[in-house]
């Protein structure tokens, strides 16, 4: 299984010291935000040659783009701020084919104003499912366009916060272009945070959308009433059992680690989740 991060997590002053830095950590994959770049995360436009640079490096560093970020607050309360990230979102997912990238991630949103990660208590309202309908309905063109697939995970502050309502939006429009991206650490709501309850709720998920997995993140999360999500190996998550759930559903794809905020942490994590895949490997090989 491949390595991979957030490019977001790891700041760098050029596009080469960036892709050069991934390289050294221990990846050969990344999520690429495009803040990690430009001054917004989704540009309406691009500086001349940058789309090309940042391709140019991602090769000379042998490191595969196997996602684009292109989140917006799907579920804004002003139909206006919804209309700007339909059309960055469409920026977005012409420069990503120019990347090489044909997966794109989402945000469900939230009705908060002034984070699309913060909760807010309307986000499971009707009207805002209503509007997550027309939001996933316009990118979804997008994806058509550009042959694209699009990518939403269980988020605890999103209108998308469980696997059930996971599992209610891709029903509903039973689009072989609209995936999920599975990172356990986001299953959790607040309290449910304990050694305990990692196996049930991983079972839970992965019963419900498991089979539509495009994408494996490696997150963790502290033990504790609230939710504190960390880099991996320093939580609750049990990664082993991620990895056998991960085979049962028949996933070949990377593990991207997310949730390091200090780069201090990335040969911790990058380590702890090379052991877990070798004992993983050796696991599978004495199997009868």
């Amino acid at each position: 299984m491949k390595l991979g991060m957030y490019t977001i997590e790891m700041k760098r002053p050029t596009t080469g010291e960036l892709f050069a830095a991934i390289k050294n950590a221990g990846f050969s994959e990344v999520q690429f935000d495009f803040s990690s770049v430009c001054d917004e995360q989704l540009p309406f436009s691009f500086a001349p040659g940058l789309l090309e640079e940042i391709q140019r490096q991602a090769v000379q560093n042998k490191i595969e783009i196997v996602a684009v970020n292109g989140t917006f607050n799907m579920i804004h309360p002003s139909k206006t701020v919804r209309e700007d990230g339909y059309k960055r979102f469409a920026s977005i997912a012409e420069a990503s084919r120019e990347l090489n990238c044909n997966f794109i991630t989402l945000c469900t949103g939230s009705r908060n104003t002034k984070s699309m990660w913060v909760w807010h208590e309307d986000n499971q309202e009707p009207e805002a499912w209503e509007d997550l309908l027309v939001s996933t309905d316009k990118v979804l063109e997008q994806a058509e366009r550009y042959d694209l697939i699009l990518g939403i995970e269980c988020e605890p502050n999103n209108c998308i916060n469980t696997p059930d309502l996971a599992r209610k939006l891709l029903d509903t429009f039973k689009s072989p272009r609209l995936k999920i991206i599975m990172d356990i650490a986001n299953l959790f709501q607040k309290g449910q945070a304990r050694k305990e309850n990692v196996r049930p709720i991983m079972d839970h998920a992965f019963e419900l959308i498991g089979q539509d997995i495009y994408l494996a993140h490696g997150k963790d999360i502290k033990d504790g009433d609230d939710l504190n999500p960390t880099y991996a190996g320093n939580g609750i998550v049990d990664f082993e059992y991620f990895l056998e759930k991960l085979d049962q559903v028949g996933y070949t794809g990377g593990m991207l680690l997310h949730g390091i905020h200090d780069e201090r942490y990335f040969a911790d994590s990058v380590a702890y989740i090379n052991d877990v895949i070798s004992k993983h490997k050796t696991k599978i090989k004495k199997a009868p």
